[in-house]
């Protein structure tokens, strides 16, 4: 072994995890402290953002902290002011305990969103969304959303995702399609955190991954324009969802990437 490389490789590993991160190029998007750089869609006024607050133990964004269980709740989106193209970015995420009305007998659902543009005072604005959702859920109501999960938001918005028999698959064929569920099983037990990161180029390419592992390959995100043509989709602010269960986001991190011709 390269002795530049070993005495290198070392000193990055012996790192704290901020200091990891800002050796690698990323740069948080939430500082633990406060929801500086960010706008929630039902916000009411100047340091107000909704079903959002910040929980300084975990220094992380709390969603629908100390509300009662099964009480009746709005949902939500927390949007980044700041836009994004090419990028990766990464977060942990854990679900705590209640879930409230009118899903309070529905699997936990959230979301995390990209390239999220137009009126962002939608709760389900127009985005790309890697859905994070309960796995194993326990109250299966008509259909299950499970972390890993692609969801297109917006009628006038279009991608692409290798699909065979309704699963994601890397050899699958490419087809166009509003959502795409991934394999179960990836998530950890409630309670526990787990590792999102999606490495996005772009309009041509996005890639979802939990706990590191690939569960999800996106293509050709396009929206249509003012003439309704369908052009490439190719930045947006980051989005984090409030769906009407109990939910921590914490280590937002982003890199942004260069540009490739």
């Amino acid at each position: 072994m390269n002795l530049l490389f070993a005495v290198s490789t070392f000193a990055v590993s012996s790192l704290s995890a901020d200091e990891k991160a800002d050796a690698e190029g990323f740069v948080p998007l939430f500082d633990g402290k406060s929801l500086k750089g960010w706008t929630a869609a039902k916000s009411e006024g100047e340091n107000n953002w909704g079903a959002f607050s910040v929980n300084e133990k975990e220094k992380a964004i709390h969603v629908y902290a100390g509300e009662k269980p099964d009480s009746k709740q709005k949902n939500d989106c927390l949007n980044s002011d700041a836009e994004f193209s090419h990028f990766v970015l990464k977060l942990e995420y854990k679900w705590a305990g209640p879930r409230f009305e009118p899903r309070a007998d529905w699997d936990r659902d959230a979301g995390l969103l990209f390239h999220v543009h137009g009126d962002l005072k939608k709760v389900w604005p127009s985005s790309v969304e890697m859905q994070i959702g309960e796995t194993p859920g326990d109250k299966f109501v008509k259909r299950r959303f499970h972390s890993g999960d692609l969801f297109v938001l917006g009628r006038d918005l279009r991608a692409k995702t290798p699909r065979v028999d309704g699963k994601y698959s890397k050899d699958g064929k490419l087809v166009t399609g509003k959502g795409c569920p991934t394999p179960l099983g990836k998530e950890k037990p409630k309670g526990e955190w787990n590792e999102m990161e999606i490495r996005v180029e772009g309009s041509k390419k996005a890639t979802f991954i939990l706990n590191g592992e690939t569960v999800l390959e996106v293509f050709d995100m396009e929206k249509k324009n003012d003439e309704g043509k369908y052009v490439p989709l190719s930045k947006g602010r980051i989005g984090l969802q409030a769906e009407w269960a109990e939910i921590l986001y914490r280590n937002i991190l982003i890199k942004e990437l260069p540009v490739k011709e």
